[in-house]
């Protein structure tokens, strides 16, 4: 059984992978979605509980920090490009991270959120490890908010390129940095997935973001704390 969970995982990924390449090409079919449900109803049919499933699949964690540090061969790319512009990147990383978190953190307070749940909203456009730290620094819940992350991630890598074509957005650096800062590595991939040109800018906003949101989130929950929570 354990073998089992441990091959599940990259075998329904790789199967939705492959259908979507050659036959569901729409963007819903994105394998990600189709993996994370898949698997919820094997383990929920089997009766495996989650922190088992996890437990016996830690490897894939350690092969997670491989992959980000791979998301930096499409920045080097582009690096004189990027080093000409650094400033103008971390404005609107910044903007990003600002406009998600006021967002999510106003739209919960409205809906009669308490204050644990809005600080574990507050962090929703960054990696999630990132996201796991920052709501444990503001006594969110940490669980909650990596589920969130993912969730955020999915969306964008599914509606993200079609909302910005949408709304008129079609300059492919543009595009890469709206990823980037919306849905982190999710939206990354799949801005790679899409042009290696619009991944290089995802990379950037997503490294920004990282970096950018333990600084500004803190603050930000601070003061909507002291306005609207006290």
């Amino acid at each position: 059984m354990n073998l089992l969970l441990i091959v599940l995982s990259p075998l329904c990924f790789f199967t939705f992978k492959w259908l979507q390449t050659h036959y569901l090409k729409h963007s819903l079919c994105n394998p990600i979605l189709l993996s994370i449900a898949f698997i919820s109803v094997i383990l929920v049919w089997s009766e495996v509980p989650y922190t088992e499933f996890a437990t016996i699949n830690t490897a894939y964690f350690w092969l997670l920090d491989l992959a980000i540090v791979a998301l930096a061969i499409p920045l080097y790319k582009e690096s004189r490009t990027i080093k000409q512009h650094t400033w103008r990147y971390i404005l609107c990383s910044a903007t990003g991270v600002l406009v998600s978190s006021i967002i999510a953190m106003l739209v919960a307070y409205l809906l009669g959120a308490n204050e644990q749940l809005i600080a574990s909203l507050a962090p929703n456009a960054v990696t999630t490890p990132i996201a796991i730290e920052v709501s444990n620094q503001l006594n969110g819940i940490s669980a909650l908010s990596a589920v969130i992350v993912i969730c955020v991630g999915i969306f964008g890598a599914v509606f993200g390129l079609p909302l910005l074509k949408l709304f008129g957005l079609t300059h492919i650096p543009s595009q890469g940095l709206a990823l980037g800062a919306a849905c982190h590595a999710v939206g990354t991939a799949r801005a790679i997935e899409v042009d290696e040109h619009m991944g290089a800018f995802a990379s950037v906003s997503l490294v920004l973001s990282a970096i950018l949101t333990p600084l500004i989130i803190p603050v930000i929950y601070t003061l909507i704390e002291l306005v609207l929570l006290n």
